[in-house]
């Protein structure tokens, strides 16, 4: 177990330092300069010069790499060329409420997708499985932004029942702030849980031990539930562990629709300003939090299934 969790380790550190590296690489072959972006298109070029000597921006892609490195290692973001804040700070401030929106996102896919998965292997090529199909297709179908727009329409503006968006103050008003954006979120999730669930459990059904727990006079439940549904959730962990990494580095359509103060949020204002050091920071933050979740999604998978182990 210990050289398992050493090796996904060491592949997660080398994945996060590509991604990090990648992305700047992409960064600095944008033909814009940072510094009259931060300074704005009337500032004078001693001015630029100066900022650009500031920010290590005056000298080769290579250098620039080379300090954002170092101050890297020494735990140092950088600062906003848009707001002078510190990058961790910023990162910092919005990475909760981005932790509750994703987290809430995968409670109800899981609270809804499992069900539905259940039950379109368990009734498969009746009516309920049938209709468990249909909403897949339709919720895979549809992106997320044009889901975020009509709840936010039907569900806040014609009815009134949850708040268009915004934060809301903490506790219940918190929980009807976050209704709305953690929905988005999850209606295309249900439908990919719900369909990898099924085909897998299909399968497991069909398997010698299965038959066997049937022969013994199990009841149906305790057959699906106890027996087949250990079995089948290895795809699931898999995408549950997918999706809270990616839902960790920030959600930025919904985050932008609902004005949920996120890292999806920040970092698009953050495209539009060229703003550098957010950008590089919000990517690292992503990239440990998808290869934090999929070395706990690589955990859960050994625990189901023991065979892994070795």
């Amino acid at each position: 177990m210990i050289r398992l969790v050493l090796r996904r380790l060491a592949w997660a550190a080398a994945v996060i330092w590509f991604v990090v590296t990648a992305t700047f690489a992409m960064l600095a072959a944008i033909p814009a300069d940072p510094a009259k972006v931060l300074l704005g298109p009337n500032s004078e070029p001693a001015a630029v010069e100066r900022a650009r000597v500031y920010y290590c921006l005056d000298r080769g892609v290579l250098v620039q790499y080379g300090c954002w490195i170092e101050r890297v290692a020494r735990g140092d973001l950088g600062e906003s060329f848009r707001s002078k804040r510190p990058v961790a700070q910023i990162l910092a401030d919005r990475a909760w409420p981005t932790v509750q929106l994703a987290l809430a996102a995968i409670l109800l896919q899981l609270a809804i997708g499992v069900p539905l998965g259940v039950l379109g292997a368990v009734r498969r090529g009746r009516w309920p499985a049938r209709a468990a199909q249909l909403f897949e297709l339709a919720a895979q179908s549809v992106p997320s932004f044009v889901i975020g727009t009509l709840l936010l329409y039907v569900v806040a503006y014609r009815w009134d029942l949850l708040p268009i968006g915004g934060y809301g103050e903490g506790g219940w008003d918190r929980v009807r702030h976050l209704a709305l954006p953690a929905a988005t979120l999850a209606a295309i999730g249900v439908a990919y849980y719900s369909r990898a669930l099924r085909a897998e459990l299909e399968e497991v059904l069909d398997t010698d031990y299965i038959r066997t727990a049937r022969a013994k006079g199990l009841p149906e439940r305790t057959v699906v539930v106890r027996h087949g549904l250990r079995g089948a959730l290895g795809p699931l962990v898999t995408l549950v562990g997918l999706d809270l990494g990616v839902l960790l580095g920030g959600a930025f359509v919904v985050e932008q629709i609902f004005a949920w103060p996120g890292v999806g949020r920040e970092v698009l204002q953050a495209i539009v300003e060229l703003d550098l050091p957010v950008i590089l920071g919000a990517v690292l933050l992503a990239a440990i939090a998808i290869a934090i979740a999929n070395l706990l999604a690589d955990l859960a998978q050994v625990w189901l299934d023991p065979r892994l182990r070795d």
